[in-house]
């Protein structure tokens, strides 16, 4: 589907209203209906440095979930992926690539968690003329990945729990800058070893993506090391669920010592203070890379104990630990949207975001095509979180379409400072 039928089809739908974020380059405006800042800055406070004038301008798409049941998971992912465009616009002057300097132009779409805007949302972005886009999980955007893929668009998955479909021989187009849920799963356990090691067997809670047999395979291969067992009687429950009493009390039935999965931290937080309510002490694995503080939030003072997330540290003690552009990061967050967004930083559109622009760097070139052939080298590349490692082709069949980078454990404990403290990074690689 070419882009002036794409066009037509906007203009007859208008099921999406379609913002590029706040219209100007390096702007970081909220799209239409995405969430208003939490902890804005205060008035009075010093304007923003302006982007470089004389620069050409790149414009990068942003396809995530700022309303419905996953926004959870994607308000972050909005926030973080402005961040960066307004770091590199006024940090660092624009992009160089080759001999031409860009300044970045966000156009950022919503997928209201539903298929069918989200759909709307992958046409409205190549009606915009947008050549690189940051997706939403690939469970979501494997449906509309032909969108891009007939476009010749590069497309880079924020996080991937390997949805078939999406990274395939078919989509020469279709990457991740994601651990994914394989490098999560073996970051959680190799954490539950170490940290938990009365932990003996485990059982699966997750939202339903779809993908159950799976996630319960790919825990089965990264426990097995460590001796662990992960029991048949996973618990799958609706990602728009409200009462998980009842999903608490399943996981408790089952006798095992922890659960584990990479549900949506709300959800998570949720669950964990019904399993507390129960008088259970099992250990919650919450295999996303939301801070400890975001699960804490959604599970309430008295419930924060024996847990752990795949979160970093945003903490000034901690800040030691995480890369240069990290903390840059972090700091833009808390400059354009407050000190309480900023601490809730996940980084994974952002750094999925700052790949390709590496990649963009290394080849010479903003055509998507070439930028793709450049990550297909594989080899190593730097992600906001530490040196990575491209690889995949064991885990999605399909070589160098991937990106394995250092993980981060951030352990709930009511005895520590502020009731959790930052463990480690935890080198992990994509096969």
């Amino acid at each position: 589907m070419k882009r002036r039928m794409l066009a037509m089809l906007l203009a007859v739908s208008m099921l999406l209203v379609l913002a590029a974020c706040g219209g100007a380059a390096g702007s970081s405006a909220p799209a239409a209906e995405a969430p208003a800042a939490e902890g804005s800055a205060a008035e009075g406070s010093a304007p923003a440095e302006a982007p470089a004038a004389g620069n050409e301008t790149l414009k990068v798409g942003l396809l995530v979930h700022q309303s419905g049941w996953f926004a959870g998971v994607d308000t972050p992912n909005y926030y973080e992926f402005n961040a960066m465009v307004d770091y590199v616009n006024e940090e660092l002057g624009g992009w160089k690539v080759g001999d031409k300097t860009y300044n970045l132009e966000a156009v950022c779409v919503d997928g209201k968690s539903d298929p069918d805007a989200l759909r709307s949302g992958a046409m409205a972005l190549v009606d915009a003329g947008v050549d690189f886009v940051v997706e939403t999980n690939d469970f979501w955007v494997a449906s509309c990945a032909d969108v891009f893929e007939e476009e010749g668009i590069m497309h880079a998955s924020a996080y991937c729990v390997m949805a078939p479909g999406y990274i395939t021989p078919e989509h020469p187009m279709a990457f991740t800058g994601s651990n994914g849920t394989g490098g999560d799963y073996a970051t959680a356990f190799a954490a539950l070893s170490k940290y938990y090691p009365d932990v003996k067997s485990v059982v699966l809670a997750n939202d339903d993506n779809g993908l159950k047999d799976e996630m319960v395979g790919l825990m089965k291969k990264y426990a097995e090391p460590y001796g662990i067992e992960v029991k048949d009687n996973i618990v799958i429950y609706p990602g728009d669920t409200t009462d998980y009493a009842p999903i608490a009390q399943k996981l408790v039935d089952t006798g095992a010592d922890a659960f584990l999965g990479n549900g949506s931290p709300d959800a998570y937080g949720a669950i964990l203070k019904a399993v507390r309510a129960l008088g259970s002490d099992m250990v919650c694995a919450c295999a996303q890379g939301k801070t400890a503080t975001t699960l804490m939030e959604y599970a309430g003072k008295d419930a924060c104990s024996n847990a752990f997330t795949l979160g970093p540290s945003t903490r000034e003690a901690d800040k030691a630990q995480n890369t240069d552009i990290m903390n840059g990061l972090i700091a833009k967050v808390a400059e354009k949207n407050g000190e309480e967004t900023a601490a809730n930083f996940d980084g994974a559109a952002a750094n999925s975001l700052y790949i390709m622009l590496q990649l963009m760097q290394k080849s010479g070139s903003v055509d998507p095509k070439v930028v793709a052939a450049e990550w297909e080298k594989g080899g190593q590349i730097e992600t906001i979180y530490g040196t990575g490692t491209i690889g995949g082709e064991q885990t999605y069949g399909v070589a160098n379409h991937a990106v394995g980078s250092p993980r981060s454990v951030s352990i709930i404990d009511p005895t520590a400072e502020d009731g959790w403290y930052f463990a480690e990074w935890i080198d992990t690689q994509i096969p």
